[in-house]
């Protein structure tokens, strides 16, 4: 299903000549929709709308008869907020155009009679903003979505470490501790302050009462040094 641009001017003339050039470059990935009036524009937005098409571009001339092409833009924006806005004029009202720039976001103006490459140019411009901006809005969806499982995920594993009956410490793939049970704070004795924020203050707790010979494979532990197999580390606490 295509996207579509919308292409807004009361004269017929102008309006299809801009709609057959941009058909002649966009026409293979775009439908492009004139519209004679502003309220035809909003009606062809309501309706593609309501299809499911996506509009990443509005192209309108500013003066119209009726609702003039700043009025029309302005609440446009209000209804299609990520849909980019392209000003025609013929004379530039500078009144107008800040309206616009103000109050929707306008994207570019561009002077009547207007150059045929520079008319692509600036849409082809617009339409890979609009695509990068898509692209981020569900990067950063599917970036949210990630963290809330990743943080289900460790409430869950961490409510697995507190009904174990064994004593747990959990290192990250550095060496760092990044968390332990509450058995674990039992049977090494730690005071009720300590938290994995200190991780030397935390490793100089554990290391305390281990033998030698332990302690030092602990610390080989934190660092990755010759330690093949991390699960089957057991630590031994001098009685």
């Amino acid at each position: 299903m295509k996207a579509a641009i919308i292409c807004v001017d009361d004269e017929w003339t102008i309006l299809t000549t801009l709609g057959q050039q941009l058909k002649r470059y966009f026409g293979k990935d775009y439908e492009i929709e004139l519209a004679n009036n502003a309220a035809e524009a909003l009606s062809i937005c309501a309706e593609l709308t309501a299809e499911g098409l996506e509009i990443p571009l509005v192209i309108s001339d500013q003066r119209m008869q009726g609702m003039e092409g700043d009025t029309l833009l302005i609440q446009l924006h209000k209804l299609y907020p990520k849909m980019l806005k392209i000003m025609l004029t013929g004379q530039a009202n500078a009144d107008s155009v800040g309206n616009v720039v103000n109050a929707a976001a306008l994207y570019r103006y561009i002077r009547k009679p207007w150059d045929e490459t520079d008319l692509i140019l600036t849409v082809a411009e617009a339409l890979r903003s609009f695509e990068q901006e898509q692209k981020l809005t569900y990067q950063n969806a599917l970036l949210k979505e990630i963290n809330a499982k990743l943080e289900s995920s460790l409430s869950l594993l961490l409510a697995s470490l507190e009904a174990t009956i064994d004593g747990v410490l959990v290192l990250d793939s550095g060496g760092k501790v990044v968390s332990f049970n509450q058995k674990f704070a039992a049977i090494w004795n730690l005071p009720a302050s300590t938290s994995t924020d200190d991780s030397q203050k935390l490793v100089d707790l554990i290391l305390e009462p281990l033998i030698e010979e332990d302690a030092s494979a602990f610390q080989a532990l934190l660092v990755q040094e010759n330690i093949k197999k991390r699960d089957l580390l057991r630590l031994k606490m001098v009685m």
